[in-house]
């Protein structure tokens, strides 16, 4: 059952990097993501996507294409029930999309970021950054962003490095430092160190010098 969620994420994986790098939609998002100085090369090999606007979008493309259906699309948090008249809706609209993965480098969620700053154009679009909730193979109390492609360098190095957010982590990759991944934006949890001293006993914490990163580096 798992192994068909999984394959549920990858689809929509795989739909939002074409929305992001093969049509005009998701053109501002690609030169969005080109400024702040990420390379083609990461986008690709990061699989980094956007989410269109429309309700379902993504539900209506998934369940033609790959026949998924709505209980699947609700189990694994890529859409959420609709309050009045039946059906889902797409939980991720208009935000940059970054593919979160297990060490094992399986899909296991999503986070989604919108463009600019919350609120600045007047329309309330939610919180800057969302995450997939808890889903059964979600937790990201348990997880780590990059921790697949990280953990190799992590016990070469003998030293993780711990940083708040997907773009931190992706650019720190992209300029050579293979050895850091991201706590979601949450505080470090204990499971979570567990997680990293699989690999090495040395842990760095690189948070954000305010108070959020100051919060998230206590547990």
């Amino acid at each position: 059952h798992n192994a068909r969620l999984r394959e549920v994420l990858e689809g929509a994986i795989a739909f939002y990097h074409a929305v992001l790098t093969s049509s005009k939609t998701g053109e501002a998002a690609l030169t969005y993501l080109r400024g702040c100085g990420f390379t083609d090369e990461t986008i690709a090999k990061h699989q980094l996507g956007w989410a269109p606007g429309g309700w379902d979008t993504l539900a209506r493309k998934l369940a033609a294409k790959r026949q998924v259906t709505q209980a699947e699309l609700l189990e694994v948090g890529l859409a959420s029930p609709r309050q009045r008249g039946g059906g889902v809706y797409d939980r991720f609209r208009e935000r940059v999309i970054f593919p979160i993965r297990d060490s094992s480098g399986h899909p296991v969620g999503l986070g989604g970021r919108i463009l600019g700053k919350e609120g600045e154009d007047g329309v309330d679009r939610g919180p800057k950054y969302l995450n997939s909730p808890a889903t059964p193979l979600f937790d990201k109390s348990l997880t780590l962003y990059l921790v697949d492609r990280a953990k190799s360098a992590i016990r070469k190095t003998g030293q993780a490095v711990i940083v708040e957010g997907y773009t931190d982590a992706l650019m720190a990759h992209q300029a050579g430092f293979e050895n850091v991944g991201a706590s979601l934006g949450t505080a470090l949890t204990p499971h979570q160190v567990g997680l990293i001293t699989r690999y090495a006993k040395r842990i760095a914490l690189a948070y954000d010098v305010d108070a959020a990163g100051e919060k998230a580096g206590t547990f």
